[in-house]
């Protein structure tokens, strides 16, 4: 059986240090790699990326006058010069005046709490030793826990996106759709206390939602088993045939069945199709 060897270096020693070794000539036209100082390669292959770059830049422009994509462009490697590939969202500042006070009641709420402990450790309960150690434990622990929940809130982000660069993105004329599919869960348990017409309209304003049809799907968790539920739910899966399309077509808001027709609106004036 062959088993591989290893080979140990040698331990070094002061009659090793002392030995020196002759340099090694190099032909600056060969591979480096050849005496193990790596590769010079990389400059040419830096030159023809840049090249690469360059024309995909230019491909770029003449596509924005007019030219024609012959699918070649969709590099990784290229530049984000077009829309589609720019950020799909970007940070928004939050002024002072809005954050500041929060951050006051944040500090005022950590002092109370120190003074809180302070006392609660300073005075212990001598005739019920245990039980007062106990309840500092979980006090504390709910104190760090508060704590730890107050670092998102101490710089919070607050974001604004691009739902037309997502959509170039994505959404690429001639080509599927290359979006996310989205299941959306809603759970309900009880009809008289959930009612089941505002079931029907949270499923409904879900499927009639700005997403590819074919990628959004809807689940409804009944705990309660109850048949009303149910035959609710079939009657609305009916009625979302025309729903969807209806709201896709008109570009309908608010999406929900209820909340639409509850407006004091003419919502067939100004429509091409009165149907």
């Amino acid at each position: 059986m062959n088993r591989a060897k290893r080979v140990h270096p040698m331990p070094f020693s002061d009659t090793a240090s002392s030995v020196s070794l002759p340099p090694r000539a190099m032909d600056p036209k060969k591979d480096l790699a050849v005496y193990g100082y790596g590769t010079v390669a990389w400059k040419d292959r830096m030159e023809e990326w840049r090249k690469r770059q360059n024309d995909k830049l230019q491909m770029v422009k003449h596509q924005g006058d007019g030219g024609h994509n012959d699918g070649d462009v969709d590099d990784p490697d290229m530049p984000k010069m077009d829309e589609g590939r720019q950020p799909l969202s970007r940070k928004l500042p939050i002024s002072s005046s809005k954050i500041s006070p929060y951050r006051m009641v944040i500090l005022i709420r950590m002092v109370i709490l120190g003074l809180f402990f302070h006392y609660r450790i300073l005075h212990p309960v001598n005739d019920a030793y245990a039980l007062w150690l106990i309840s500092v434990i979980c006090e504390i622990w709910f104190a760090v826990s508060w704590i730890f929940d107050q670092f998102p809130k101490w710089f919070p982000i607050e974001r604004e996106t691009y739902l037309d660069r997502l959509s170039l993105r994505y959404e690429k004329e001639g080509k599927p759709s290359e979006l996310a599919p989205v299941d959306v869960f809603v759970s309900t348990v009880d009809p008289m206390k959930e009612p089941p017409l505002i079931t029907a309209n949270t499923v409904l304003s879900i499927l009639a939602v700005d997403y590819p049809v074919d990628k959004v799907a809807c689940y409804v968790s009944d705990d309660g088993a109850a048949m009303l539920t149910f035959e609710a739910l079939s009657e609305t899966s009916e009625f979302a045939r025309k729903w969807v399309p209806f709201c896709k077509k008109f570009n309908i808001e608010p999406r929900a069945p209820e909340w639409y027709f509850a407006e004091k609106v003419d919502y067939l004036k100004d429509k091409v199709h009165p149907s």
